[in-house]
C-alpha cells in the first residue's frame, strides 16, 4: 500500500509541472552546441550592375576569344570586327573610340570592368587584334597566369621565352613565347619591377607593339 501512495504521489507532481515551451527548448539546444543563428544569406549580385560574365579559364587562345561553353571553340576570331566581339562576348560593351578618334586602335571592354577591368579586346581600326587578361582564374595557353613569376613562366615555356625590358615602366618586363608555328600570334606576359605577372596578352603579330595599350 505505501508503495502505491508513493507512485501515485510522483504522477500527481509531474501532472503540475509546466511543459517546456518549444521555443525555449530550441534556444537551449542552440547554446548547448555554442551555435549562433544562422544570418540570412547576403545578396550575391548588385541588381544596379550587369551580371557577371563567366567565362572558361580557357577562353581566350591562339585564335582568339571563345565565349561559349564548349572548349575548343572560337566566337570572336583576331580580325572580327567589333559586332562580332560583342556578340560573343554576350553581355554589354563599352568603347573608347571617342577619347582616341586619331588613334590606330581603341579599346573595347565589358561595361562591369569600366574602371579595372578584367579583359580588353584591343580593336585596330574594327578588327580584333589583341586581348589583354588581367583576370587570375584565366590561364594562358600553356598553362601561364596573372601572379607567376618570371621563373614559373619560364619554366611552363621551357625554352621558348624571351625576356625584354619595359622601357614604359623601369624594371618591369615583357615575358614573350613563341606561339606554335602555325599561329598567327603572339603570347605575351607583362611583369612588375618584382617580377609578377599582372597581365597577359594574345594578339596578331606584327600588329600590337606589347606596350601599346589603346588606352592614349
Amino acid at each position: 500500500m505505501r508503495v502505491l501512495v508513493l507512485a501515485v504521489a510522483v504522477l500527481a507532481l509531474s501532472a503540475c509541472q509546466k511543459p517546456a515551451d518549444s521555443a525555449d527548448s530550441t534556444r537551449t539546444a542552440k547554446n548547448d552546441t555554442g551555435q549562433a543563428p544562422s544570418a540570412s544569406p547576403a545578396a550575391s549580385t548588385n541588381p544596379l550592375l550587369p551580371p557577371e560574365r563567366v567565362l572558361r579559364s580557357d577562353a581566350i587562345g591562339y585564335d582568339g576569344f571563345n565565349g561559349s561553353d564548349q572548349a575548343g571553340t572560337v566566337t570572336a576570331k583576331f580580325g572580327a570586327d567589333s559586332a562580332s566581339v560583342r556578340q560573343a562576348w554576350g553581355g554589354e560593351m563599352k568603347d573608347n573610340r571617342d577619347q582616341r578618334p586619331d588613334a590606330a586602335c581603341h579599346l573595347l571592354y565589358p561595361v562591369r570592368g569600366a574602371v579595372t577591368h578584367q579583359y580588353a579586346f584591343l580593336m585596330a581600326g574594327d578588327k580584333l587584334a589583341g586581348i589583354d587578361v588581367y583576370d587570375a582564374k584565366a590561364i594562358a595557353p600553356g598553362g601561364g597566369r596573372v601572379g607567376m613569376s618570371i621563373a614559373e613562366i619560364n619554366q611552363a615555356y621551357a625554352g621558348r621565352t624571351k625576356q625584354v625590358a619595359n622601357p614604359t615602366f623601369e624594371g618591369s618586363a615583357f615575358i614573350e613565347v613563341a606561339a606554335p608555328q602555325a599561329k598567327n600570334s603572339q603570347l605575351t606576359f607583362e611583369t612588375d619591377a618584382l617580377g609578377t605577372v599582372t597581365h597577359w596578352r594574345i594578339s596578331e603579330r606584327g600588329t600590337l607593339e606589347a606596350s601599346e595599350s589603346c588606352t592614349r
